[in-house]
Formats: C-alpha cells, structure tokens, sequence
C-alpha cells in the first residue's frame, strides 16, 4: 500500500465556466488551443465501473487513469476509486463527482497511468511486457462551473499532472469528438466502457475489464430517471440497461468509448465519461447515464493550457 502525505503538494482547485457545443458554429480547429490535443498520437491501442465485463489485452485502452485517494491525511494510505482518461501529455478528463468538494481530510494523492494488472509491478502477458506505470501529482483540478451535484448535470472536470507523460505503447492519449460526425446522438451504437470496477463476485476486478453498452435515446431512458425526479439534460447520454452489465461506481469517471475510423485508420474517440447509474448496478431497463463529451469541446480546449 502505498503513502502519501498531504503536504507533498500544492493543489489549484478551480472553475471554469464557458457554453456548452452548439453545433459548432465556429471553426474549432482555428481555435489557440487545438494543437494542444494529440491529434496524431490519440486513440491507439497496442491490441486492439464494471459489471459483466471480460478482461481487456494487455495495451488495450493506454489512456485509462486510474486515481488514488487518501481519505484522511492523518492515516495517508492511497485508496484507488474514480478513473478518467488521458487526453493530452498534460490533462486528464474525468466526471466532477470525482474530484469536487471531496470530504475534509480527503485528497487525490496521485494518478496513475499505464495500470493493467493492480496485482503486478510489471504487467506481462503471453511473453510481453509492459512499460512501467507512471505516477503523477494532481496540481490543478478544473471543474466545470455550471456542474450541480446534485443533478448531475455538467458532470465533467479535467485533472493537469505535474509533468507530461510520457507516451509508450501502454500509455496514450484517447480522441475527443471534435469533428461533425462524430456528434450525432448515437443511439443504437455500441459503446465500451473498461476499468477496474465491481464485478459479479468481488468488490472490484484486479486487471483492466471491458464491456459494450448499446446507447439508449433519451425517449426511452429520460422517462425511467423521471420517475426518481431526475430530469436528464442534452449534455448527457445512456447507455446499458442491461441486467449485469454496466459501469460501476469503480469506473466513474471514466470513458465511454467509441472506435471510429476517421479517416484512414480506426481511432477510439472518448464519447462520454460515466457519470451516475442505478444502485445496486447492472439493473435491467435501467441505463448508465454519462455526460456527453462532444457537448464540452469548447470548455475543454479553453481550459487546457500549454
């Protein structure tokens, strides 16, 4: 297990606020911030929260961040929770109920990129192995203004490391939709998710799992969360609502994922970020809800920074 203490680092926590993606009226690619995304280096995968998941490859999904919590710096013992996902050398994307107003003596100690196996050091299979992982500092947590906790809405927030990362065949960064087909409301898709959440018989999995979730229409799934007086939002998705298959509170945070070949190669783009569900999970007719990454393209590229 490993410790930490609360005073190794200085953390910037802070809002930022700007609209949400209208159809792109303006040419996002002519905005300051687009060469900070890794336009050429995202979405590959060396092979190419979870209930019902199988176990990924080894390599598979490189920009899975998984973040290590301590609960009271009195007794700073790193407790692995929330995950996000790399997008750049610098910032990792993740859901705002991960990182926002945390309890009093709780921190986020470090992120750790490259996992597969939490049981190894080195993870190895079928005679490779991988890079070791890379441990960063949190030194600004970014969360967007608009987010209301207890709705859900706007739940989206991005993590700046205390220095790049470093990419290797186990540690990538993942695409986000910026482009026009790839903001259409994908109903009916199949979707992944992947992480290290609860499974069938175990409070959470050792090595990396992944599962497909079709995407549901909000005709079909706002109705079910109307009746817990949950009103959904445009910038939320759904997706599962299949019985034992579904993100679970281990993978919050977390991307919903989508391989799109765009163009000349198949790339995984960051679809959503796995945000609330029902409890217990994997509840048949009863969909993950995720905040719909496509809708916060504009926050992010002015958020981020070089």
């Amino acid at each position: 297990m490993i410790c930490a203490s609360a005073s190794t680092f200085a953390l910037f926590f802070t809002f930022f606020q700007t609209g949400i993606i209208k159809g792109h009226a303006v040419d996002i690619t002519r905005h300051p911030h687009w060469q900070l995304l890794e336009h050429k280096e995202c979405g590959i995968t060396l092979a190419d929260r979870i209930i019902g998941g199988s176990n990924a490859t080894l390599g598979q999904y490189p920009w899975l961040a998984r973040f290590g919590y301590v609960e009271d710096y009195r007794f700073p013992y790193i407790v692995y929770k929330c995950a996000g996902a790399l997008i750049n050398k610098l910032y990792v994307v993740t859901a705002a109920h991960c990182v926002y107003k945390l309890p009093r003596k709780a921190y986020i100690a470090v992120v750790r990129l490259g996992e597969h196996n939490t049981a190894t050091t080195i993870d190895c299979e079928a005679g490779v192995c991988a890079a070791p992982t890379q441990d960063f500092r949190p030194i600004q947590i970014l969360v967007h203004r608009n987010y209301n906790k207890p709705t859900y809405k706007n739940d989206i927030a991005l993590i700046r490391l205390s220095r790049p990362a470093i990419f290797n065949a186990f540690i990538k960064p993942i695409c986000l939709p910026t482009s026009e087909k790839l903001q259409g409301n994908y109903v009916g898709i199949n979707m992944t998710v992947a992480g290290w959440g609860k499974t069938e018989t175990k409070s959470e999995s050792k090595v990396k799992l992944k599962l497909q979730v079709p995407v549901r229409s909000m005709d079909e799934c706002g109705p079910v969360y109307s009746t817990k007086n949950v009103k959904l939002s445009k910038g939320q998705l759904c997706a599962g609502g299949i019985e034992g298959k579904d993100s679970c509170r281990g993978d919050s945070g977390g991307p919903l994922m989508t391989l799109y070949y765009v163009p000349s190669d198949y790339n995984w783009y960051a679809t959503g970020v796995v945000s609330f569900g029902p409890s217990p999970c994997g509840v048949a007719g009863w969909p993950g809800v995720y905040t719909k990454v496509s809708e916060y393209i504009p926050w992010i590229l002015k958020t981020i920074k070089a």
